[in-house]
């Protein structure tokens, strides 16, 4: 393989210079890049990025590769890597990459700076005419390029290379000259400027490059022209003097930014002619902006320093800024005052002191800010800001500035909106909290650059110092005023103590003037003659001696009793020779003694809690005496002091107390004969004292408890009774009160009954703890005694098993008796829809027959032989009457069915009344139909029996406009049925058969006086639970109605009339052999009666045929229920007027006809029946077939919920409608399922509205119901039922769901 064999890329991969191939007419991205450049990851990256921007010289230079009119040379300076450009084939651009670049071997290079102009078509396809400047660094590249694409061509000056030699040395100096430059050539003066000059054009460059100076600048050319004259003509530099310009460049986002700039004019002459002008430029910025800040911050500075106080430093603060110009550096300026300590946990309050650009009212600035932890806005900036202590900067770009909160402000200075804030907080040092916040907006045409910031923390400083010297000097004043406060008040204290002092030196002296006087001991003095000198208040009280001065020593004798004075006589024979005697003797109390006796105070123990009764003295006092005579040089006694005391309490107290003594010796000897046990104990349990009956029922031995520490309740309480022993006695030591407790004890109760049985339980007791304090109160002791209550704990306990055994039986019996309801319900219920479906098939029969056979006798013209006529026709007629036979066996069935269902339902009543379970449960109805309801269940009976049935409604009851009343129509249904199947039962064998109902309404309670009847007294047991069941009823809407029931049948003999209305009694012993029954009907129907706050009563004779009436209170119902009664009112009449109704027979019972049509509403289109027992799943599922609904079947729970989920509800398309759901159910029951399907709605994997489920049970207790209902159930059907009657219950239901929503 030859070297012509070596491909293009194989020489590319060897090159270790990074190096790649673009198509410049698609430049999506390099079609191939050498191992050397994607090694170089940085710079690969670098050059991929440029791709996608598809901007910038380097872009630029690659792209126009195969351009004819490009311009561009063959090699470009890029990330400081010289790149060479070769074209392969006229289709590829190969850019290679070299270590330094070749400027010196560039056509571009040569030493002349810019390229001759072309001499022939041959040197113009060797030599690049692009203009190439000195070397630059790489950020100028862009400058550069805009310098060569521009198109000179157009301007005075012509193409690049055409330009001069002096032009070219003058320009590459000013691009290489970092300060702002321009130059004026020509006599256009066409403008040139460098890089740095182009800053200061803002968006006017490049437009200005090649422009004339009038073009170029407008507003300062006339300036510019005359510097230029003067500078020409004088061949030397001209200056703007003193002017400067305040020149705002417009910056690409459309902002200005304001410059202060100095400029001068320098002339290029050539041979005495001026060519052009080059204008430098000094950028003043800064020094300017410097000495307008400066001289803000030093009048700031010199207002604030006269501040005497942080309230008016504050106010200080924001006239100084609103009087500051010029106003630039100041457009906007929010003050706040931080009120209190910050704490980051609660936050602080910040008050508004001032502010500037700021309207009244605007959300940027409240009164008052709150710096809490749910800070918003400039709230949290602010708390920021104290957190850091810092200056916040504040930018509309990040969003810490909000732009919504700069709207409507008044901005000061240009008038520009502020686009920065800062914040700065404000303290006296860096030591101490911030005590204000100051925001201020930034100057919109100066960047926030390090002279602003310079100038924001020079701002901070002073603002630092001079609130410093406010504190201080508020510090200092609050200093002064305190220490002449407090000098002040140590004056007035010491005068005050002086005072104090002096009055109390008077006071004292006074006492001990008079302390003779008030010393409660009697003092005396004798002279040597035995005479008194001097006695105070006390003595002569004590003595009852008479006020002479002196008295005599016979004067003293006088006082004392008569059986004593031998006794003072010694003792002044005594005090002779020991000078020292005590004696005790005793004197008379005068009956005119206004001293009554005294309790010593600070006596232990005192006498008043000792409980003495004192007061007793037998008209003496005794006293006790203590004298000292002082002897003389002589030997002689000089004088004699005596002090006597009054001990007759004393006396008596040591009397008392030998009494009490022998108290307790009683007492203790009481307490060893007592039947309770008795003791006394320390406050830790340890036994102080007892009887032997406490040591008999602890079961301890009895001990010297002076030698030996026992704690009995230790270890003869049971361990489950000592913790509330001990929260016992804590009560006890706490409360100070006595406390008892009852215990048991592990020792055994053993007691012999009547027949000779031992009895043996444990041992109960009932404790009794009495705390005993000391004189201080402090409680010490406590004592108290244990009662053995073991015999009424044991036969207490008998009672409760008793107790229990009888609740246990009567539970027994309710389930029983619900177990009874409950199997005799689902047979009788089966039995009525089997009848019903009997009689509607056998009607069905009857229609058929009368069809065919009005056909046949419609078809005259076929001749019919006589004896086929006959036969035909008998036929006929015994088909007709064997199906009216089968109609009225089925209505029999019915009528003994619910004969079957009376008598179970008084059973369950009776359970309630006897359980006290019975309530009322008023409902919006209309009466006249809830009687009519009644009348018409024995219609049937009633013809067959051959009986006029009537019902009449009275005029009071029409008088009185009633619609519909709230009453419990099931309860006073069930008394019109048991006075109908009375009246009935007696009254179907006489000779005459008429009963009737008279219905009437008066707004008063009716009274025997204008009834027909005497109603029987409310019974007392009734009265004793607590009156009726029903809620009270306003007077002004009480109404109450009035059924009688006469029947022709025996009528009743007084004696009869007195045992009617009691439980399980009958008229007389006979009637049940004749008429049957349980004797329970009246029984309940007075009780029913009475707890609708009603009475029943009787009127009857023998052979006259009885008359039974009663009244119940009903109530005015609400509007919104009037509405929902007349809305239901409707939709049952609609039903019943439908063509299928059974309502259209009138010579049959209700419900006696088979719907054929569809009955159920378009809102019920499905229904899921749930029923264990097959024969009511059977006859339930084909009626409402029947009815006009599709029908799903579950056998249980469990079952219900599976077939749930392939309904329209679930994942199927069965259309649910209604769920029919029997209560007791094996596997699941109906209660469990419906709260699952509740569960299931409330998760959200049901589908669609809430689903009507329709409890269907032979459950009849209102708990029951009440628990159906609580379970999610929306409405109960208590079997046996009519299929008409759940059709109305499960329209009803679906109803009110729609209501409701």
């Amino acid at each position: 393989m030859g070297i012509s064999d070596v491909g293009f890329l194989e020489l590319l991969d060897c090159d270790p210079r990074p190096t790649f191939v673009v198509v410049p007419t698609q430049t999506s991205l390099p079609i191939y890049a050498n191992p050397a450049l994607r090694q170089n990851t940085v710079l690969h990256d670098r050059i991929v990025k440029l791709f996608q921007s598809r901007h910038g010289p380097f872009w630029d230079w690659v792209t126009a590769a195969l351009l004819p009119d490009a311009g561009t040379g063959r090699t470009f300076s890029f990330e400081s890597i010289c790149w060479t450009r070769s074209i392969v084939r006229d289709k590829w651009a190969v850019i290679g990459s070299n270590d330094l670049p070749q400027l010196k071997n560039d056509t571009r290079g040569s030493d002349q700076g810019l390229v001759k102009e072309a001499g022939s078509a041959s040197n113009a396809e060797e030599v690049d005419y692009s203009w190439i400047p000195p070397d630059f660094l790489p950020e100028q590249e862009s400058f550069v390029h805009i310098i060569n694409t521009l198109d000179w061509a157009q301007t005075p000056l012509g193409p690049l290379p055409r330009w001069s030699g002096l032009l070219q040395q003058t320009f590459n100096q000013v691009l290489a000259d970092s300060r702002p430059i321009v130059i004026y050539w020509g006599d256009g003066l066409t403008t040139l400027y460098n890089e740095a000059f182009s800053k200061l054009c803002g968006l006017q460059h490049p437009s200005l490059l090649g422009k004339s100076v009038e073009a170029a600048w407008p507003d300062f050319c006339e300036k510019i022209k005359s510097a230029m004259s003067t500078s020409a003509s004088k061949h030397r530099a001209g200056s703007s003097g003193e002017d400067e310009w305040r020149f705002f460049v417009q910056k690409p986002d459309g902002s200005s930014e304001e410059k202060y700039l100095r400029w001068s004019i320098i002339p290029v002459m050539e041979k005495n002619r001026c060519l052009g002008f080059i204008q430098p430029i000094q950028d003043n910025t800064s020094m300017r902006l410097w000495e307008r800040r400066t001289k803000m911050l030093i009048n700031l500075g010199d207002m604030l320093v006269t501040a005497r106080d942080v309230s008016s430093y504050w106010s200080k603060l924001i006239q100084e800024l609103e009087a500051c110009q010029p106003t630039y550096d100041i457009p906007l300026a929010i003050l706040y005052s931080v009120q209190g300590d910050f704490q980051l946990s609660t936050g602080q309050t910040c008050r508004l002191e001032g502010c500037l650009g700021v309207p009244s009212g605007h959300p940027i600035a409240p009164p008052e800010l709150q710096l809490d932890e749910r800070s918003q806005g400039l709230a949290l900036s602010f708390r920021k800001t104290l957190e850091s202590q810092n200056p916040l900067l504040l930018q509309t770009r990040d969003g810490t500035l909000p732009e919504s909160l700069l709207e409507g402000l008044t901005w000061r200075g240009f008038e520009d909106p502020c686009r920065e804030a800062v914040i700065c907080p404000i303290r006296p040092t860096k030591e101490e909290n911030v005590l204000g916040l100051l925001l201020l907006g930034l100057n919109p045409r100066r960047p926030y650059d390090n002279d602003y910031r310079q100038y924001i923390s020079l701002l901070g400083q002073k603002l630092t110092t001079t609130l410093a010297s406010a504190v201080l000097l508020e510090e200092e004043a609050r200093r002064h005023r305190n220490i002449a406060e407090q000098a002040a008040f140590d004056q007035a204290r010491l005068e005050e103590k002086l005072t104090m002092q002096t009055r109390e030196a008077t006071e004292s002296v006074q006492k001990f003037q008079q302390i003779a006087e008030f010393l409660p001991v009697g003092m005396c003095f004798g002279n040597y003659r035995g005479n008194i000198i001097f006695a105070n208040d006390a003595w002569r009280r004590i003595t009852g001696a008479p006020q002479a001065n002196p008295l005599t020593q016979e004067g003293f004798l006088s006082c004392v009793i008569e059986e004593d004075k031998p006794n003072v006589q010694r003792a002044y024979e005594e005090l002779h020779r020991t000078l020292t005697v005590t004696i005790e003797f005793r004197v008379p109390r005068p009956a005119d003694d206004n001293y009554p006796l005294q309790f010593p105070i600070g006596s232990s123990p005192s006498f008043e809690k000792a409980g003495l009764d004192l007061f007793d003295d037998g008209g003496v006092r005794h006293v006790l005496g203590s004298l000292k005579a002082d002897r003389g040089p002589d030997g002689n006694i000089t004088q004699v002091l005596a002090c006597l005391t009054d001990v007759t309490l004393h006396k008596k107290a040591a009397e008392e107390a030998i009494r009490k003594a022998q108290q307790a010796e009683n007492l203790k000897r009481m307490a060893e004969l007592a039947t309770v046990g008795m003791y006394d104990m320390a406050l830790d349990g340890r036994l102080l004292g007892a009887n032997n009956v406490f040591y008999d029922m602890c079961g301890i031995d009895r001990v010297d408890l002076s030698q030996v520490s026992v704690k009995p309740f230790e270890f003869c309480v049971v361990d489950q009774d000592f913790p509330f022993l001990k929260n016992t006695l804590t009560t006890l030591v706490r409360e100070g009160k006595p406390q008892t407790a009852e215990l048991r004890l592990k020792t055994q109760w053993t007691e012999t009954d009547t027949d000779g049985d031992q009895i043996v339980a444990p041992r109960w007791v009932l404790a009794t703890f009495m705390p005993v304090s000391n004189s201080e109160g402090a409680i010490q002791t406590f004592t108290g005694c244990l009662s053995d209550v073991s015999l009424q704990k044991w036969q207490f306990e008998k009672e409760r098993q008793r107790k229990d055994e009888a609740i246990e039986s009567k539970r027994q019996q309710e389930n029983f008796i619900d177990m009874t309801s409950h199997e005799m319900r689902n047979p009788l219920s089966a039995i009525v829809q089997c009848a019903d479906a009997v009689i509607g098939c056998l009607t069905k029969a009857q229609e058929l027959i009368h069809t065919q056979c009005s056909t046949c006798g419609s078809n005259n013209n076929l001749p019919k032989p006589p004896l086929v006529v006959n036969t035909l026709g008998g036929v006929y007629q015994e088909s007709i009457q064997l199906l009216k036979d089968s109609v009225d066996n089925a209505e029999t069935i019915i009528a003994c069915a619910q004969h079957q269902k009376r008598i179970v339902d008084d059973i369950l009543t009776m359970s309630k009344l006897d359980s006290n379970l019975l309530s009322i449960t008023p409902i919006t109805v209309n009466p006249i139909n809830i009687a009519r309801e009644a009348f018409k269940m024995f219609e049937v009976e009633a013809r067959r029996v051959d009986i006029d049935l009537t019902m009449v409604v009275d005029r009071s009851y029409t008088e009185l406009d009633i619609e519909f009343l709230d009453l419990d129509p099931s309860r006073l249904k069930q008394v019109l049925i048991n006075l109908l199947t009375n009246a009935l039962k007696f009254t179907k064998n006489g000779p005459t058969r008429n009963v009737s109902i008279t219905m009437s309404a008066s707004k008063t309670r009716p009274e025997d006086r204008i009834s027909s009847v005497q109603f029987i007294p409310r019974a007392t047991d009734l009265l004793l639970q607590g009156g009726e069941h029903s809620p009270p009823v306003p007077k002004q809407n009480k109404i109450y109605l009035m059924f009688e029931v006469k029947d022709t049948g025996q009528g009743l003999t007084e004696e009869e009339k007195s045992s009617l209305f009691q439980r399980f009694v009958q008229a007389n012993s006979k009637t049940h052999v004749k008429y049957g029954g349980s004797g329970l009907g009246l029984f309940i129907s007075r009780r029913l009666t009475e707890i609708q706050r009603g009475a029943i009563g009787v009127a009857s004779s023998p052979g006259q045929g009885s008359c039974f009436a009663f009244y119940i209170e009903a109530q005015v119902p609400s509007e919104e229920a009037l509405q929902d009664a007349r809305a239901a009112a409707e939709a049952v009449g609609h039903i019943l007027r439908s063509p299928c109704s059974t309502a259209d027979r009138s010579n049959k019972g209700p419900f006696t006809t088979k719907p054929t049509k569809k009955l159920l509403g378009p809102q019920i289109e499905g229904v899921l029946l749930v029923e264990d027992n097959l024969i009511n799943q059977q006859i339930t599922r084909r009626d409402l077939l029947t009815s006009g609904c599709a029908v799903e079947v579950a056998n249980h729970g469990v079952e219900a919920l599976e077939k749930l989920h392939h309904t329209n509800r679930g994942d199927g398309q069965f259309p649910l409608s209604l769920v029919l759901m029997d209560i007791e159910m094996p596997v699941q029951d109906g209660l469990t399922c419906t709260r699952k399907i509740r569960e299931l709605e409330r998760t959200g994997l049901l589908k669609g509205p809430r689903i009507p489920i329709i409890a269907v049970s032979a459950n009849a207790r209102m708990e029951q119901i009440l628990e159906a209902k609580a379970a999610g159930c929306d409405d109960v059907l208590v079997k046996p039922f009519r299929i008409l009657e759940l059709i109305e219950k499960m329209m009803a239901v679906t109803r009110q769901l729609d209501k409701s929503g």
